[in-house]
Parts: C-alpha cells; structure tokens; sequence
C-alpha cells in the first residue's frame, strides 16, 4: 500500500482535501488492506461454507472425521472439534489397536479416532493396520515384535488408551515397554518381574491422555466440576445466552480462540468454551494490560463481565480476567 500513498495525498489535494486529512483516510485504507479481499475471494468462500454446512447436517460424523484428518487447519482445534461433536449426539470412541483404521472414521452417528491422532505416528499407522489384517495381536509383546515402532511412540499409544482393551493398567504395559528387548530365538518374551506401580490418578490419565492424542474422548473437562462451579457462582455459556443485557456474570471456560486485529485497537477477542458450547469474550486494551499474563498461559480462565447484547451477538465485555486455578480444578 505504501507506494500508493503520495499518489493518494497529491490527488486528493488536487480535489481540495488538506494534506493532514488525506494522510488519516489513507492510513484507514491502509488498515483495511491488511485484512480486505476481492469478490471472488468472498465467492470462493461463500461456496465453501455452503457446502462445509450442508455436509455438517446431512452427514455430521462423516463431516467432522474430515476435519480431524486434516488437521491443523483453520481456527478450531481437534479438541473444539470434538466437544462440538458430542453436543450434538454424536458417540466418539478413542484410538483402539484392535479397531482403529489409520484415519478416523465416522459413520451411523459414530466417531472412531483413527490411530493417525496419535503423536508420532504418521505412516506407521497404516502399517499397523496392515499388520493387524494378518493376524490380531496377541499383547503388547506380540505387537512390538510385529510392529517395531521407537519406544516414545509405543509410550503414546499406551497413554491414549490404544491398548485399553486388553483391560491392562497404562502403568503396567508402560513398564512392559520400558523392559522390551525382544524375544528369544523362539520369539518367545523375556521373563519380566512385574513392579507393584499405582494406578495413573484420574487427571493423571487424562492429562497424559491429551498429549498424547491431542483430544481427550470423555465428557469435557469442565463437565465433572460444574457443581463446583455453580456453588463458586460461575454460569454456564447456557445462562450467558438467557442473560439480560447488561447483567454481571462470571463464568469459566478454555480458552480456544485469541485473536487481536490490527484495526481494532487494541481489543481482544477470546473465545472460551465450557461443556455446553462457546462464549464470546471482548477484552478492552487496560483489561488486557492486568490479565496478559495469564491470557497468554492459562489454558483455564475465569472471567468477570458484563453481558452486551449486539442483534442476534451475544458477547461478554470482560472486566477481569485470571487463570482458574489447576489444583482447585482437580
């Protein structure tokens, strides 16, 4: 845009508008470029949100197993992608070694996560598939002798449950792959002296479970502490949508969406999301000085506002910002 800017402030002054006010309405063009498209850039999309909701109605599994097998793209994460799909009624099963194809399938209101979500593996997955159509596998054993794949990977398969339906501890067949040296001349596995572990604790597992997938398949994580939440006073995205204009409302969500356009001064646009859906939070430039720091690293917030009613937008214009604290929410 810059070469464009004396050409702009000498026409304009050719038409009698001062210099200074010239300058102000090209830097407003300016912003504006930043951000602009052409028409057929808006017809492009047009279509293809056409379609992309055709697609999410008529054949919602299908349609959000692409999603996930495409992935990273767009604003939403797997995880924002999930809880979408179980408010809309549709059952997710997690990686199993038994059953999972490489991608993830969806069909007859069912997702199935493919063994691809698993971090690590990429092209293994497909050959764990293959290997699997031979023959089921016996045990962890079996599997590692048929399917050599690093240490850090077998670990990640174990983390997110891949292997829970030999109904075996995590801990255990971790400490089975930590051991794993392969077998005897016969294939047969080494003599191991089981250790008395403990069980992985609840938020344990799930925290494991999430980096090691990225995406957690139970109830969202908000959902076994909304009695919690509701005696510490916070509502849900469902009462901010029955919420006056106006009113006080605090509320608890994940943070799944932070933007900052150039052309808006310094506002913030968060989008949180707890067990019933999102909630849009507008963040003015001095709110944003106190709270930046736990913005930035809080995958928790809780925020203090006030409802604003924008047409059909509903918004909540934050007042104060602050982590949620992670021992209070286990």
């Amino acid at each position: 845009m810059t070469r464009f800017q004396q050409p702009f402030v000498d026409g304009a002054a050719a038409r009698g508008i001062d210099a200074a006010t010239a300058h102000e309405i090209f830097e407003r063009l300016r912003a504006f470029g930043g951000y602009s498209f052409p028409k057929s850039h808006a017809a492009s999309f047009a279509v293809i949100v056409y379609r992309s909701a055709w697609l999410k109605w008529y054949h919602p599994a299908i349609f959000a197993a692409a999603l996930l097998n495409h992935q990273p793209m767009g604003f939403w994460s797997p995880s924002v992608i999930l809880n979408d799909v179980r408010r809309h009624g549709i059952a997710i099963s997690g990686v199993d070694i038994a059953q999972s194809e490489a991608e993830t399938c969806g069909r007859s209101g069912r997702i199935r996560l493919g063994l691809r979500m698993v971090h690590g593996l990429d092209a293994d997955a497909a050959r764990i598939v293959a290997v699997r159509c031979e023959r089921p596998f016996d045990d962890l054993h079996d599997f590692m002798m048929r399917v050599p794949l690093p240490r850090r990977v077998v670990e990640a398969l174990i983390l997110a449950g891949a292997f829970d339906g030999w109904k075996r501890a995590r801990r255990e067949l971790l400490w089975e792959a930590g051991a794993f040296r392969g077998g005897d001349a016969l294939g047969l596995p080494a003599a191991l002296t089981p250790a008395p572990l403990p069980a992985l604790r609840e938020h344990e597992a799930l925290a494991l479970e999430a980096a090691a997938a990225g995406v957690l398949v139970g109830a969202h994580p908000l959902a076994k502490h909304r009695r919690r939440l509701s005696a510490a006073g916070a509502q849900t995205s469902q009462d901010i949508r029955r919420a006056a204009d106006g009113a006080r409302v605090a509320v608890v969500g994940l943070l799944v969406m932070h933007q900052a356009p150039p052309t808006a001064k310094g506002f913030r646009f968060l989008t949180l999301e707890d067990e019933y859906g999102m909630i849009p939070v507008v963040v003015r430039p001095q709110v944003y000085a106190h709270c930046r720091r736990d913005i930035r690293r809080a995958p928790l917030l809780l925020v203090r506002g006030r409802v604003q009613h924008e047409g059909d937008v509903i918004n909540i214009l934050a007042a104060q910002i602050r982590a949620w604290p992670a021992a209070g929410a286990r």
